[in-house]
């Protein structure tokens, strides 16, 4: 699998939009570096604590990995930084600001701060409130925006396209010397046209 279709196959859990700047980004090969000293270079490291801890929240560790261990909160700062408009840059700090004012008015405390039960249920509750809000303004709400990049930034991850979906890595194995008993269709390319 490439990452054409793990970007078509994520959008399918999307509900098939995913904005144009994550599709460019992921194109251009935005991955993160997975390094343990990793520095932000858009969010600041407040934002980043938040940014993972409701990306682990969306995508918590199970039997398979979660955000936190796929470095999810890097994938999103790289795509902020490099693949979102000056406009998106500016309104990500105000949005995520008032997500926090939300989370503090809705739970009592702040999004980090509270348990992962009370994370999961405040998302499911602000997530519906915010589509609802979406429907009326036509403006992508800023936790539909987070999922999008937490969920594309899992499906397009290694991890992801070689563990979870159907890898079939190109060039295939080639066996010269075999007999063939009925005749059989050739692969060709990277998404494995039939000739």
């Amino acid at each position: 699998m490439n990452r054409r279709k793990a970007i078509q196959q994520t959008a399918y859990l999307l509900g098939g939009t995913i904005s144009a700047s994550v599709i460019a980004g992921v194109m251009s090969g935005c991955q993160p570096t997975g390094e343990p000293d990793w520095t932000p270079q858009f969010l600041t490291k407040e934002q980043a604590v938040t940014i993972s801890e409701i990306a682990e929240t969306i995508l918590p560790e199970t039997d398979t990995l979660g955000a936190k261990s796929l470095h999810l909160t890097e994938f999103i700062d790289i795509m902020m930084k490099d693949c979102h408009s000056s406009k998106e840059q500016l309104q990500f700090p105000k949005e995520l600001a008032k997500f926090e004012e939300v989370s503090q008015s809705a739970i009592g405390k702040s999004f980090v701060n509270a348990t992962p039960e009370e994370r999961q249920k405040f998302l499911i509750e602000h997530e519906k409130n915010a589509l609802a809000n979406q429907q009326e303004t036509g403006e992508k709400a800023f936790i539909s925006k987070i999922k999008e990049l937490v969920i594309v930034g899992y499906f397009t991850s290694e991890y992801a396209i070689t563990e979870l979906m159907n890898f079939n890595p190109i060039p295939q194995k080639f066996e010269g010397c075999i007999d063939i008993d009925t005749p059989q269709k050739i692969q060709v390319g990277i998404e494995g046209r039939s000739a």
